[in-house]
């Protein structure tokens, strides 16, 4: 069986030559990059040898792509606190729990409001804004950082941060209170 080679490169660049792939193997490539749908046998290779050195080559290129395939999920997830993981999950063709375990496996959130929590958000804004916060102001905030919270859940958080010393009660009757630093 002869090996094929390939020429990889850019207009103005220098050309990466690639030697020793068998035959089947180059012309599965091609017709992948091609997207061509009808997925052929081997063709070339006719030898048990032959045939066992195209199925090791063929399993390299798979575990490269594969993990290639999962840095470049993270690197577009990484591109935005938003990014579009629907599609990012088509684009990759797997469902959201395979995509979710991917992301995992290279630090990167399944579920981004935890990446987050809802005292870490709220701490943040009573530092960013400082003022008087209520129930009502804390459900608010978390609202716009992605965090759906009841009043009970509220009041929690800013008993939480009082406990901290971010904020400190200001009526002992009402759940109102101010950041620490302005008392």
């Amino acid at each position: 069986m002869n090996r094929k080679f390939a020429e990889i490169g850019s207009t103005g660049d220098g050309k990466d030559v690639v030697f020793d792939i068998t035959p089947d193997l180059a012309d599965a490539f091609v017709d992948a990059i091609r997207n061509r749908i009808n997925v052929q046998g081997p063709r070339h290779a006719q030898t048990f040898d032959d045939l066992t050195a195209t199925i090791a080559q063929t399993s390299r290129l798979i575990q490269h792509l594969q993990e290639f395939r999962e840095l470049a999920i993270a690197a577009a997830d990484r591109t935005s606190p938003h990014a579009d993981r629907k599609a990012i999950a088509i684009a990759a063709a797997m469902p959201p729990s395979r995509l979710y375990r991917v992301l995992e496996k290279h630090g990167r959130p399944a579920d981004r409001k935890q990446g987050e929590t809802q005292k870490q958000a709220l701490q943040q804004s009573v530092h960013a804004v400082g003022g008087e916060w209520d129930p009502q102001r804390v459900v608010t905030v978390l609202a716009d950082a992605g965090h759906e919270v009841t009043d009970k859940r509220a009041r929690q958080l800013l008993r939480d941060l009082a406990a901290a010393h971010v904020i400190t009660k200001t009526d002992p009757n009402t759940a109102t209170y101010r950041t620490a630093r302005e008392n």
